[in-house]
């Protein structure tokens, strides 16, 4: 056997080496957990419980507002707050058969091609049901924060007033630019 002859079969030795680890690396690599993430990054952040948190579990957003948010740091009765409780959840049943709808109609839309016969009657029934969606939540919105309103005694009434007119104004949105807002 010659040098370049040993040489060559040595190469190729090693690479079927390299090939059989990283076949047998590779499965153990892609179930690999990510690393945790540094305690002290979220050390001032407590975690929150699972009806609190978001699909990312982050915090939930969109929870009401500052009305909400503001109501929460009330002395609050046993009492009052179960009541605010079982008025948030029969809003939240009365509008559910109505999401359910929206969600079956904008699959409608989803699926239909823009040469499907009825496309564009679809399409308008879909931007008048998101319409009528749109402005039946801001009034059951409203509604809600009433009949939670009259559940308060005066004192708190006037503690939840004067804490939300001390409010902070929000910061301006940054104007979005072409696509996407980027």
């Amino acid at each position: 056997m010659n040098l370049k002859t040993h040489l060559t079969s040595k190469k190729s030795a090693l690479a079927a080496a390299l090939c059989a680890g990283l076949m047998i690396a590779a499965p153990q690599f892609a179930n690999a957990q990510p690393p945790a993430p540094d305690a002290a990054a979220g050390a001032d952040r407590p975690d929150r419980p699972p009806h609190e948190k978001g699909r990312d579990g982050g915090p939930r957003h969109g929870g009401g507002g500052p009305f909400m948010h503001e109501l929460k740091s009330l002395d609050l009765s046993d009492a009052q707050r179960s009541s605010v409780r079982d008025a948030i959840k029969a809003q939240w049943q009365s509008a559910r058969d109505e999401r359910v709808a929206a969600r079956q109609l904008h699959r409608n839309v989803e699926i239909a091609t823009p040469d499907s016969p009825g496309y564009s009657g679809l399409v308008n029934q879909l931007a008048d049901a998101q319409a009528n969606e749109a402005r039946d939540r801001v009034q059951k919105q409203a509604a809600l924060k009433s009949q939670i309103f009259a559940m308060l005694t005066p004192a708190q009434k006037s503690a939840l007033t004067e804490k939300l007119k001390n409010l902070p104004e929000p910061p301006a949105r940054p104007e979005k630019t072409g696509f996407r807002g980027r």
